[in-house]
């Protein structure tokens, strides 16, 4: 049987867009071809994710985006997905504001970023004109994009 579960909550965050929103990462689910998933997304401030940052990946400092994968030790891309996102708002207000971007428009590609983690992309750096996964996150933005 295909499983298809999308939870959404905020973590000492507040955030008005929950039905854009749901709608956006379900329309990255369809454009990547993922048709079963079990994926729970959790909007977040800046200490919530340090807290996860210092406890799994040792970096006790705020990140953008954290992806916890429950299908790991796959070598090759899944289209199954089985995994927790985070995302700090509180960083991407900064990370836009750096980028020059729109913080819905980053919350979007944090949100795609994840999703291609957790079905086994991966990237050594933050090229977006070289890195495989980082082109195709930036493809599907363009593709998805909403606006809230």
């Amino acid at each position: 049987m295909i499983k298809e579960e999308l939870n959404l909550w905020a973590e000492g965050v507040e955030f008005r867009h929950w039905d854009a929103y749901y709608n956006f990462i379900l329309s990255v689910l369809n454009f990547l071809c993922i048709k079963e998933y079990e994926l729970s997304v959790i909007l977040c401030n800046n200490e919530y994710i340090q807290k996860l940052n210092g406890e799994f990946r040792q970096k006790p400092e705020p990140t953008d985006v954290l992806s916890f994968n429950y299908f790991e030790g796959s070598e090759q891309i899944n289209h199954k997905i089985q995994g927790d996102i985070i995302i700090s708002l509180e960083y991407l207000e900064f990370s836009s504001l750096e980028f020059n971007v729109e913080m819905y428009e980053e919350l979007q590609r944090n949100t795609i970023h994840g999703i291609l983690h957790l079905i086994g992309y991966t990237h050594d750096t933050n090229d977006f004109q070289n890195e495989t996964m980082l082109i195709i996150q930036e493809r599907v933005l363009r593709e998805t994009r909403r606006v809230f």
